[in-house]
């Protein structure tokens, strides 16, 4: 245990310096100063995001269209919903009473 123990302590000594280099690394980062470089930066960032949001809408798209027409209204179905039982709303009140409850 006592070995254990100091195993564990020098390698807390030795991972210090690597800790500490990770740390001076972020810091020297420093965030645009003049407007110019804020202004270059806000649009590279809008562009990168609006190429994202367009890739992810060809996916889900491509998704969609491999459907069928039926499978498309159940997927609409279920995401209707999941969402309702996210924001904690139960079902309709006739939909309770008159599902189908397996017997036990």
């Amino acid at each position: 245990m006592k070995n254990l123990f100091r195993k564990i302590i020098i390698l807390f000594i030795f991972l210090m310096p690597v800790l500490a280099m990770a740390q001076e690394e972020k810091k020297s980062e420093a965030p645009a100063t003049s407007r110019a470089e804020r202004k270059k930066s806000k649009k590279k960032w809008k562009e990168a995001r609006s190429l994202e949001k367009a890739q992810k809408k060809a996916f889900k798209d491509y998704h969609k269209r491999l459907q069928t027409k039926e499978t498309r209204k159940r997927m609409k179905k279920e995401k209707r919903k999941g969402n309702k039982l996210r924001e904690n709303k139960r079902e309709f009140f006739l939909v309770r009473w008159f599902k189908y409850k397996k017997k036990k």
